[in-house]
């Protein structure tokens, strides 16, 4: 039983029961990023995990994470990361797609549910932002998911829910090669316009330049363990409540990999030929793209893209409903309104969705 090793903690201003699991006898199985993106789905759903639970990632080697719902063939220069070398995977949560190296370290909270605490990112982000404070970077969350200094991007969010658990956790890029994440991705122009920039490279940022002197030299573990001390609300390491992992779980996340996040099919899904791609950023919400063909005046296929958060609507739904509608702005309109875009992608209204079909300025597919 797990129950003896949790700590009753109010750092979230409730009463919450926490552990940390550590990762460290996995590394082997560590340097395939597809094992990393099925940690958060086996903490969720194993039984032997009740409450909450903290942990980080901390990778050997180079890849791109894409979210569950995006478009790859858009979002990523496929060449380059072929000749880099780099390993492409996809993630079972929402949020857009992230470069990640040794210079990277993610952490995650899995939690239950309470009604308020899915999708609040600022909840989870705040014991990172309070130590980087103490390290002296301005951090602070802006947007829906990201965390910035001097407006430029360090971390980003994203959330996974499964039944009445989920995860929520995020990125911090401390010596990352931001030259090598500009040209692995490419996010559509208009959500980097949405952000007032022109590139990935203008946008992000490493905080290892904003430390305090005193603190210029610090390492990933460093770094770890001052988190570590906030979450759990100690000042020795040895306090903090931790469940290792067993060669039994990490065979359990194996299967969970090998089961659905290995699959070239999930990790690069399906390259689109329509007659268009429209794509527009909404704040508080994200970047949504529709992949679409229209014959006789119908919409003949229709296919949802996008980096929103709700990872685990049904888009497939929405996808259903448009195929075989008119392509005019009435029928559009009625379908998207019978569509439960709140469930499925978030607060996104009829008539957005509606014009984001019908304006041309939105087609990227010139």
């Amino acid at each position: 039983m797990l129950y003896y090793f949790w700590k009753r903690l109010t750092i979230f201003k409730e009463v919450v029961y926490i552990i940390y699991i550590d990762l460290s006898s996995g590394d082997q199985y560590l340097r395939n990023p597809s094992i990393s993106e099925s940690l958060s789905t086996y903490f969720i759903t194993d039984p032997k995990f009740k409450d909450t639970v903290f942990h980080f990632s901390h990778s050997s080697r180079t890849s791109v994470v894409v979210g569950v719902n995006q478009d790859v063939y858009s979002e990523v220069n496929l060449d380059y990361i072929q000749a880099h070398q780099i390993t492409l995977s996809r993630r079972a949560a929402g949020g857009g797609a992230v470069y990640i190296d040794p210079g990277n370290l993610t952490y995650a909270f899995v939690d239950n549910d309470n009604g308020t605490d899915y999708l609040n990112f600022k909840k989870y982000a705040t014991p990172v932002i309070r130590v980087l404070k103490q390290l002296g970077v301005d951090a602070e969350m802006t947007g829906r998911n990201d965390l910035t200094v001097n407006g430029m991007k360090f971390s980003g969010m994203s959330s996974l829910k499964i039944g009445n658990r989920f995860s929520c956790g995020g990125t911090i890029m401390l010596d990352v090669n931001l030259n090598a994440a500009s040209q692995s991705l490419t996010p559509p122009k208009t959500k980097l316009a949405s952000k007032g920039i022109k590139s990935v490279h203008s946008r992000v940022t490493n905080i290892r330049q904003f430390f305090k002197p005193e603190f210029q030299d610090i390492s990933i573990d460093q770094l770890k363990g001052l988190i570590l001390k906030e979450v759990f609300q100690v000042k020795d390491l040895s306090k903090i409540p931790t469940y290792k992992m067993t060669e039994e779980d990490w065979q359990g996340v194996k299967r969970i990999a090998d089961n659905s996040f290995k699959t070239k099919k999930w990790i690069m899904g399906k390259k689109m030929n329509d007659d268009y791609f429209h794509t527009n950023h909404y704040n508080g919400i994200g970047t949504i793209e529709m992949s679409f063909s229209v014959s006789g005046g119908l919409i003949n296929h229709a296919k949802i893209f996008g980096d929103f958060n709700k990872a685990n609507g049904n888009l497939s739904e929405i996808e259903t409903q448009l195929t075989g509608t008119p392509y005019n702005p009435k029928s559009l309109l009625e379908c998207f309104k019978n569509s439960h875009l709140n469930q499925n992608i978030g607060a996104v209204t009829p008539e957005e969705l509606t014009d984001l079909m019908i304006n041309k300025d939105y087609n990227t597919k010139k």
